[in-house]
């Protein structure tokens, strides 16, 4: 697994409006997918929560800098499909991505990426 970070995210920086800051999580696989979100002031969010194929949260972040960091993992389990497609969003613009496959003879692979969240 390879964590692709987008366009969006200029020089390792992403530029926000806040305060109120959307997170989007989700996977569009057939893997079993958890993805984790979680910035330098304590805040997390985690993908799956159980209300469906993508969590839709948000936060009041006073403006600044805020470390950010994303971990997907993909587990096939033998009964799950092995592909994933999984995305990240953060105040309505897609900053990460992966896509593929769990490789065959293992049951999971995974991938961290970071970045710093600019709140304006």
């Amino acid at each position: 697994m390879d964590i692709e970070l987008t366009k969006n995210v200029v020089k390792g920086v992403l530029q926000v409006a806040g305060p109120q800051v959307a997170f989007t999580l989700g996977d569009d696989g057939q893997a079993n997918v958890a993805i984790h979100v979680a910035l330098s002031d304590g805040t997390h969010f985690a993908f799956p929560d159980g209300t469906g194929p993508q969590l839709r949260a948000s936060t009041v972040l006073p403006p600044g800098d805020y470390s950010c960091s994303i971990i997907i993992a993909a587990f096939s389990h033998g009964a799950f499909g092995t592909s994933f497609a999984s995305t990240v969003s953060i105040g309505g613009k897609e900053v990460a991505t992966a896509r593929g496959d769990v490789a065959d003879g293992s049951e999971e692979d995974d991938d961290s990426r970071s970045f710093t969240l600019r709140v304006g």
